[in-house]
């Protein structure tokens, strides 16, 4: 194998199963995912972690300075790196540096690390100690390890410790086996044990699943079954599936099905896949199926796609229909169109038209638009035009606008705006309120205006309320606020209610009241009762006396029905008796209509009591006729409701 290939075969089988090594987070020292995670192309690629000190006093591995020497100095290998260094960005880049590494000795290694230590941007440093430490560790173990553990802590001592552990694997990979076993538990351990027995690997697979097979119980155990069948599969993937179906069942094995179908149907999918299903049922087959026809659909998707619907249905059917959808699309998005519009209507078929449309967004969203707008208006043109909404909105939110503005008036255009904006209110809430205020009734000018206040309120409630009151028309405040009220509601009712005298109308405080009520009712009833108590009679008060009923009776019914009897008769009484009937009538009618019986308007009451006497005649007509017989509705409402439940 090249050099150094066997740690980029590590960071792609971590990559596989999102080894989350970064998520040991206690402190705002970065580390990366795993040896060979420092070579990666894309920037920034860190996440943040404290990984446990390696302490010096460890006893490092004994000196092996054996290897043939350099023949070039530490200035002419500066100077090459300075060259490479003019040229940093291009594909062969880290192919120069890899081959500088090989030039380097025990003599001159130090020196030109030294060199390297000095440079300023931390990729190429990273990347340098990487390559010069893994050399080092072949050439004199002992050195490079010490070197390693003399880093400030951190980023530096872990690059470099795991590069060493890294190009000592592939020398002498038991001698680094049985130094990292002494490592304290950590990320740091973790990343070195992959590396060592992706080098066991590499030479035995066999020896690599023997020696994982021996170790102690541990955290992370299951991902080191990744290098092992994954470079058995590609060697022989009948001997590697055989090994593995004899290992105990459990996530281990399961974990090893799954390495051997992603990487046998790299080779042989159709082989991959009869073996997949002969596997016994559970989530390990279910697993393996959906590897090999993801990677399946990836060389071959019209062969996939004919595969797949020879499953019988179910989870395994349904993921990989999405899968293949999407995989196809960003290839050829006009045959996966077609064959997802071929399927049989349903869920699956929406989903697999869903998966089409957000990969051929990506790779060409003009072609995607068209092809949407010209779907007939309902449902599928909808979903569509959100899936499309949502994915260039993450991109380029004015592109997004610009696209959702072309598109015909009707409720596609507004939800595909309302979605953009909620997505640009999460990074701009001012650019994004602006734009709503300058919107038109066409767009949803109200919906947007709300979802960006909610949005705003829930990020940054002070400024949300300062947006809100520097509204110059009032009309406008007055369906902005109680978005923002509503969601200061949520962690704060007592604090929402003391916004309700900014608002000028008595319809926006009066819904505004009832979003207050039925927060505060969640968590405290009876201070949101006190609450209500507190108004004047009056539409406001009735229409919190309901919320509050329409909470409380779902969570306590028998207090909320001791709080009903402490109150006053009046409107707003009959408010919250009506509203705790129709809540317990499905559970106790009996009880709801004596509740019923209370209401102090006769208009009101009659209404509620032939409400819930026609719904108890079907579940009950026994009972309700009963009763009926007794209640103070008139001789002749009584008749025509027995009428009615015959």
């Amino acid at each position: 194998m090249p050099r150094f290939a066997l740690p980029i075969l590590i960071a792609i089988t971590a990559l596989l199963v999102g080894i989350g090594i970064g998520r040991y987070t206690s402190s705002n020292e970065v580390i990366r995912p795993s040896s060979s995670a420092r070579f990666s192309s894309e920037p920034g690629s860190t996440t943040s972690i404290n990984p446990p000190v390696v302490s010096a006093t460890r006893q490092p591995p004994a000196s092996q300075s054996n290897l043939p020497q350099s023949t070039d100095s530490a200035e002419n290998i500066i100077a090459k790196i300075k060259s490479a260094l003019t040229h940093s960005g291009s594909r062969h880049t880290y192919a120069t540096f890899s081959k500088l590494s090989e030039t380097v000795d025990a003599t001159n290694v130090r020196e030109v690390l030294a060199f390297v230590q000095t440079l300023p941007k931390p990729q190429e440093k990273g990347m340098l100690v990487s390559l010069f430490v893994a050399r080092w560790a072949e050439l004199d173990p002992s050195a490079a390890i010490a070197y390693a553990q003399a880093q400030p802590a951190g980023t530096t001592r872990n690059w470099a410790l795991t590069s060493a552990v890294t190009g000592w694997a592939e020398h002498d990979p038991t001698a680094a086996t049985a130094w990292v076993q002494q490592l304290p538990v950590g990320p740091v351990r973790d990343q070195a044990m992959q590396t060592v027995v992706a080098a066991l690997a590499e030479k035995d697979p066999q020896a690599g699943l023997s020696f994982l097979e021996n170790l102690p119980p541990g955290r992370n155990r299951q991902n080191l079954y990744w290098p092992v069948f994954s470079r058995w599969t590609m060697a022989d993937p009948v001997a590697a599936a055989e090994r593995a179906t004899q290992m105990p069942p459990g996530a281990n094995r399961d974990t090893a099905w799954q390495v051997i179908s992603s990487s046998w149907a790299n080779q042989d999918p159709e082989a991959a896949f009869a073996w997949a299903n002969t596997l016994p049922a559970g989530q390990g087959r279910s697993n393996a199926l959906q590897s090999v026809l993801s990677n399946w659909a990836t060389k071959d998707p019209q062969k996939a796609a004919a595969v797949i619907l020879t499953l019988s249905p179910g989870p395994v059917r349904d993921q990989s229909i999405n899968n293949v959808a999407r995989q196809w699309a960003q290839t050829d998005a006009r045959a996966a169109l077609d064959w997802a519009q071929a399927l049989p209507p349903g869920d699956g078929q929406r989903n697999a038209l869903r998966s089409v449309l957000v990969s051929w967004v990506q790779s060409d969203p003009p072609a995607a638009s068209q092809y949407i707008s010209g779907l007939p208006p309902g449902k599928a043109q909808e979903e569509a035009t959100m899936a499309i909404a949502l994915q260039l909105a993450n991109s380029d939110v004015q592109n997004a606008v610009a696209w959702a503005q072309k598109l015909p008036s009707g409720s596609a255009r507004q939800s595909a705006l309302a979605n953009i904006i909620s997505q640009w209110s999460e990074a701009d809430p001012a650019a994004a309120a602006n734009f709503a205020l300058q919107a038109s009734d066409v767009d949803g000018r109200k919906t947007l205006l709300e979802n960006v206040s909610r949005q705003w309120a829930r990020n940054d409630p002070q400024a949300a309320l300062t947006w809100a009151e520097s509204l110059s028309d009032s009309s406008v405040r007055d369906f902005v606020f109680p978005s923002v009220i509503a969601v200061v509601a949520e962690s704060d009712p007592g604090e929402a209610a003391k916004l309700l005298t900014r608002l000028s109308s008595p319809e926006a405080q009066t819904n505004a009241t009832a979003g207050i009520i039925w927060q505060w009712a969640g968590s405290d009833p009876q201070a949101a009762g006190k609450w209500a108590l507190s108004m004047p009679e009056g539409k406001i008060r009735q229409q919190a006396f309901e919320s509050l009923m329409n909470r409380w009776a779902e969570s306590d019914p028998q207090e909320a029905g001791l709080w009903l009897g402490t109150l006053a008769t009046g409107a707003s009484r009959d408010a919250a008796v009506s509203a705790y009937a129709r809540k317990v009538f499905s559970s106790e009618p009996q009880t709801a209509a004596a509740w019923a019986e209370t209401i102090g308007n006769q208009n009101v009451r009659e209404a509620q009591l032939e409400s819930i006497v026609v719904g108890w005649l079907h579940a009950d007509p026994t009972s309700a006729a009963a009763w009926l017989s007794h209640s103070s509705l008139s001789a002749e409402t009584r008749a025509r409701l027995l009428s009615q439940g015959r």
